[in-house]
């Protein structure tokens, strides 16, 4: 009887984990994500705003401001480019903080900017999917999504 119970505990607090991963060889090895031009889902590429970089950064900082795991702890002084902010994100359940740095910058082939980002664990040597989730949930929240 107890060793059900103890499959079913397990059960329930992996399988929701575990559901969460998008891609498994990475996931387990990796806990970092960027940004990036050739990324085949649209939340990882880098995002183009019409709009300057001080516009940009108002963008990013009332959208952090909004979100309840998200905080500034660092930046650039206003007139630098390009602009660099050290954002970090605390997950639900652990509290596992990660460390997200983004740059805003101007775009070299039309007005506005192109904004990168990273998004790093603090602890472990996989990230089960949490740093590419977070710069989604960072590139969505800057284009309005």
């Amino acid at each position: 009887m107890i060793g059900w119970i103890a499959l079913a505990i397990t059960v329930l607090v992996f399988v929701p984990i575990a559901l969460r991963i998008d891609d498994w060889g990475r996931d387990w090895t990796k806990n970092m994500a960027s940004l990036e031009a050739d990324a085949k889902r649209d939340g990882l590429r880098p995002v183009e705003l019409d709009c300057d970089v001080p516009e940009a950064q108002s963008r990013l900082r009332r959208w952090v401001q909004s979100q309840p795991n998200w905080d500034i702890v660092a930046e650039d002084p206003p007139g630098e480019s390009p602009l660099r902010l050290k954002l970090t994100r605390t997950t639900r359940l652990m509290r596992f903080v990660d460390d997200v740095e983004v740059t805003i910058g101007p775009r070299t082939d039309a007005p506005g900017v192109i904004i990168y980002a990273t998004s790093k664990s603090r602890i472990g040597k996989g990230d089960l999917g949490q740093n590419p989730r977070n710069l989604i949930e960072l590139t969505d929240g800057l284009r309005g999504e």
